[in-house]
């Protein structure tokens, strides 16, 4: 590479990469090449124009019935001349092949029956470079006028945008179907890179979720299925999405979420955040229930879970007729008393023991 300054963007789309070099003091040149590709029916076109200020270049495997006169120059080796066709306009290309390969210059033409059309629509002019790009990723007047009759207010370099970035007129439908109809260009283009889909677009609001599109976009983002979000709602959780992703993002799924409901439990999302973190199980939350403590938060459940208090000790404590303080199960059990000593106990006449009482005769070795 030269000296010259350099600075560039780029931007891989639906199979099609693009690069924008802004440079100073460079000529102008218009080239393509062409290659075979692996698919049927398909060649790998790759298009560089530059002029003083900036250098443009198009990869992407195209459908060979976009050429006119492209199968027959690749047929032989030497020189060739053919047309890439499409709505905005055309390449006319020159230059030679061989074994297949071939590479050259172009001239753009541009179809002004096209921008005509676009004006009459109500889009804004488009300029030469705008009719390039138009041409290059296979906008057609049919696309403009889905997307009006969408209702979709989008300028003309909105809908090449939304033509670079992949955005089916039928994915603008599946989102207006489903419910979703203020969304504005910028919104499909960020969910359509980010691999919403309709059916995630239709299950969100089945769920009875409406979303802003980066709200859905972070929901996809962390692999927050329409299911689990069903989970919740079904639950009775009605969450905002970033409680929703906080979830999510410490293994709370579906199933700890339905465990919970058939145990008639609702903590908050901050402490199913905190149980899961600390291994409590929706089985262990039951068990604790069982055990008569209901009123216990969060902190103090995880930390019978972090000191090995099992529902089993929490259990047999309450049927021997103990009324143990959570802090006094957890000390009673980091000294190692167990079921089975204060069954000992009890059994040998010593009742109505107080918990600081029974830690010290165990640690007094009488057992």
């Amino acid at each position: 590479m030269n000296d010259r300054t350099l600075s560039s963007a780029a931007i891989v789309v639906g199979g099609a990469f693009l690069i924008v070099l802004l440079a100073a003091g460079q000529g102008s040149s218009q080239e393509w090449s062409i290659r075979r590709s692996r698919i049927t029916d398909r060649v790998q076109l790759r298009v560089d124009r530059s002029k003083p200020g900036s250098q443009w270049t198009y990869s992407n495997e195209v459908p060979l019935d976009r050429f006119r006169g492209l199968t027959e120059a690749m047929s032989h080796s030497g020189r060739a001349r053919f047309e890439y066709v499409q709505d905005a306009g055309r390449l006319i290309c020159e230059g030679r092949f061989f074994l297949g390969e071939g590479t050259g210059t172009f001239t753009f033409s541009a179809n002004p029956e096209f921008a005509d059309e676009l004006r009459r629509m109500g889009y804004s002019s488009p300029d030469e470079q705008q009719v390039f790009s138009m041409m290059l990723n296979g906008m057609t007047l049919e696309f403009a006028r889905g997307v009006q009759e969408a209702g979709l207010r989008a300028s003309t370099q909105q809908l090449i945008e939304l033509r670079d970035h992949g955005v089916a007129l039928g994915f603008i439908r599946d989102a207006q179907q489903a419910g979703y109809r203020g969304f504005l260009a910028q919104d499909y283009i960020e969910m359509r890179n980010h691999g919403v889909s309709g059916d995630f677009l239709r299950d969100l609001k089945s769920a009875g979720y409406d979303l802003s599109s980066r709200d859905i976009v972070d929901l996809r983002n962390h692999g927050v299925g329409a299911p689990f979000l069903a989970d919740l709602k079904d639950a009775g959780y009605d969450l905002q999405v970033p409680q929703i992703v906080e979830l999510r993002n410490h293994g709370v799924d579906s199933r700890f979420v339905q465990d919970l409901k058939k145990y008639g439990l609702k903590p908050s999302a901050a402490d199913i955040v905190q149980l899961r973190n600390h291994g409590v199980t929706p089985d262990y939350l039951e068990g604790v229930r069982q055990a008569g403590l209901e009123s216990l938060t969060a902190g103090q459940i995880t930390d019978f879970r972090n000191h090995g208090v099992s529902t089993d000790f929490l259990r047999d404590a309450k049927d021997l007729g103990y009324t143990f303080t959570p802090r006094e199960l957890i000390d009673l059990r980091n000294q190692g008393v167990d079921s089975r000593y204060l069954q000992r106990l009890r059994d040998s006449g010593m009742k109505n023991l107080s918990a600081s009482q029974i830690i010290k005769l165990k640690q007094h070795g009488v057992d």
